[in-house]
């Protein structure tokens, strides 16, 4: 197969990608917007109803490790059809929801066993298909996940009030099945023959550097079971896990505290539109400026503004600083996440990156369960957000630290000889 061809191939993976996490990413962070509809309907307190991020957290921390070695061992195409499928019945089914436990069962573990075709699985993908561009392909992967978040909880938002959230929950499903599935049966890795061509193509030049390089080629680096035993690997899910504790906060809570502070519902669905739309230009100017620098300044730079603005909203609740929020908080958080892949392959190689990544992921269900989670219990008790921000604010700040201090670890063996 030419180069071209290889070439080709990356970059429909590429779209297929950001199709898919437009669709999943953009459906999976309206819960927000679904969140204050049950409340008022069921009467559970906002620690009960932010309980099922916990299970789906709980459910795709435990399960993701597997679902990255099922995909390095199996192929990715499978492993992807079978996570959207989770999330097409688990939306499907959320549509009857008529007690706590199936909120729980429906929209917490269905939801938990799909949260890899969102992210990990998809964007693992693209940064195993490119190495000179491979910011730029993975920033442009990670659009979906912005511009899912800027069209898709403000349009359920319309849905809901015209249509109900029963009905809103059974369009999403039906959408999630129609469109991602059949995208999911083209996503697969590239043969050896095609990553030879690409090594060669790159001319020895990786883009990911953030010290002394290491062999990046497709079919080098770390097991799984070896990247266990290096502190690199803890003090990056570390870094992951301080981030994703966060971002959990803010996907969830941000419109709840929004419309507790005087704003419409649609006005507060409004600032997630904001954070996805200003996120395309973070994870491009990211995945740009970081080929240019190395990947550390950017993360540290992220992580610092984020602690800034994340104080910042803690004390001040005007509706013209929600807006601004949203705008700063998307632009910065997205070009986080564009980073998230890449130093995983810089750091432990490519060998098993789909597995290593897969680990390093436990984080997002940890933080994004347990962040919003312990949020809506504090609110229960204290009436307030205000505590939860400072937490957050802290934990970026050590992850700043941490991100200095992570090296590339030795890379070991060869996948194929």
């Amino acid at each position: 197969m030419s180069s071209r061809v290889n070439i080709a191939y990356g970059w429909i993976i590429v779209i297929a990608a950001f199709l898919i996490t437009f669709i999943t990413c953009g459906v999976n962070y309206s819960y927000g917007v679904f969140f204050l509809p049950l409340v008022n309907e069921f009467g559970w307190s906002r620690g009960l109803a932010a309980g099922v991020v916990l299970v789906a957290g709980i459910t795709y921390a435990v399960t993701l490790p597997i679902t990255g070695m099922l995909a390095d061992r199996y192929g990715y195409k499978w492993v992807l059809t079978v996570s959207t499928g989770f999330l097409c019945i688990g939306l499907l089914l959320s549509s009857q929801i008529q007690s706590l436990w199936q909120l729980y069962i429906f929209d917490g573990l269905f939801i938990g066993l799909s949260i890899s075709a969102s992210f990990a699985i998809p964007v693992s993908l693209v940064a195993l298909w490119f190495t000179r561009r491979q910011g730029l392909a993975v920033g442009v992967a990670t659009l979906g996940i912005s511009l899912g978040t800027a069209v898709i909880p403000l349009l359920i938002t319309y849905l809901i009030s015209a249509l109900g959230w029963r009905t809103t929950f059974l369009l999403a499903g039906i959408a999630v099945g129609a469109i991602c599935i059949p995208l999911a049966l083209l996503m697969r890795r590239p043969t050896i023959a095609e990553t030879q061509n690409l090594s060669a193509n790159s001319h020895g030049q990786d883009s990911l550097s953030i010290g002394p390089s290491p062999d990046d080629s497709a079919d080098t680096g770390l097991s799984v079971s070896e990247a266990l035993h290096t502190p690199q690997f803890w003090m990056l899910f570390l870094v992951f896990l301080f981030f994703l504790l966060s971002l959990g906060l803010v996907m969830l809570h941000i419109i709840p505290y929004a419309i507790d502070s005087g704003m419409t519902p649609v006005q507060a669905a409004t600032l997630l539109t904001l954070i996805g739309i200003f996120g395309i230009g973070g994870r491009l100017a990211s995945g740009l400026v970081s080929d240019k620098l190395g990947i550390k300044p950017v993360i540290v730079f992220c992580l610092l503004m984020l602690a800034c603005i994340t104080t910042w909203i803690a004390f001040h609740k005007d509706e013209w600083t929600f807006y601004l929020f949203a705008c700063i908080y998307g632009f910065i958080y997205s070009g986080f996440v564009t980073m998230m892949v890449r130093i995983t392959r810089q750091v432990f190689g490519a060998k098993a990156l789909g597995s290593i990544f897969g680990a390093l992921m436990v984080s997002d269900g940890i933080g994004f369960g347990v962040g919003p989670w312990l949020a809506g219990l504090v609110f229960d008790i204290t009436g307030t957000y205000q505590a939860s921000f400072i937490s957050v604010t802290v934990g970026l700040i050590a992850a700043s630290i941490l991100t200095l201090i992570i090296k590339p670890a030795q890379m070991t063996g060869r996948l194929h000889t």
